[in-house]
């Protein structure tokens, strides 16, 4: 007599995400160790040619001084203790800001769920002010809108922030720097820009913890 087959076990959830920022008043900041190992990270995944693209990072010392809490907000993407994103933001004017991403090798098979989870917080986000707002009215955000500045031949990152939710704006001729190895080349270089009114609905999408 045969006996049944043993159900398979059903899939178990991935582990949540985190985001962490790199700013003293985060209640668990991320470290000068914590991006010297992201940086390694991006070494052994062959990515700092290609997330800093200009050559003007190069070592973790750098690393650190371009996230230095007083020149940027960074953001650092961890699920179960692993590094699967970095994030930071400069260039801010108003209620805007210039935004660079890079996922990690660890962090590909999510990483539309990471970039859609970044994007949603960063436009989501007040601005901290005491308690009751005045008047009983909302708090102004944070920021408006998300810039995107993207060299042309970098077409899978292109893709990858239309899926976000940014739409290209405009193309700057000769607007990105590619330094190489074998040498460095001028590019064109496309604008790109996110407001809530561009989000996506993602209903299932989960808030940072």
């Amino acid at each position: 007599m045969a006996s049944a087959a043993r159900p398979h076990p059903a899939p178990s959830a991935p582990p949540p995400l985190v985001l962490r920022s790199r700013h003293p008043f985060h209640p668990v900041p991320v470290t000068d160790a914590e991006l010297d190992r992201v940086w390694s990270a991006l070494c052994d995944d062959g990515l700092v040619p290609v997330v800093f693209h200009d050559g003007g990072v190069r070592c973790p010392a750098d690393l650190r001084a371009l996230l230095a809490p007083h020149r940027a907000w960074c953001y650092l993407v961890q699920a179960a203790g692993t590094p699967l994103a970095l994030c930071w933001l400069d260039g801010f004017c108003g209620r805007a800001a210039r935004i660079h991403f890079c996922v990690l090798r660890a962090g590909l098979p999510r990483a539309e769920e990471i970039g859609r989870m970044v994007v949603r917080f960063l436009l989501r986000a007040r601005a901290p002010v005491p308690a009751p707002a005045p008047n009983g009215r909302p708090t102004p955000h944070l920021l408006d809108t998300l810039v995107g500045l993207t060299p042309a031949p970098y077409r899978h990152a292109l893709g990858f922030v239309t899926r976000l939710g940014f739409r290209r704006a405009a193309v700057i001729p000769g607007g990105a720097v590619l330094a190489r190895s074998t040498g460095t080349r001028i590019c064109d270089a496309v604008l790109t820009l996110c407001t809530r009114s561009d989000l996506p609905d993602c209903p299932d999408l989960p808030d940072c913890h």
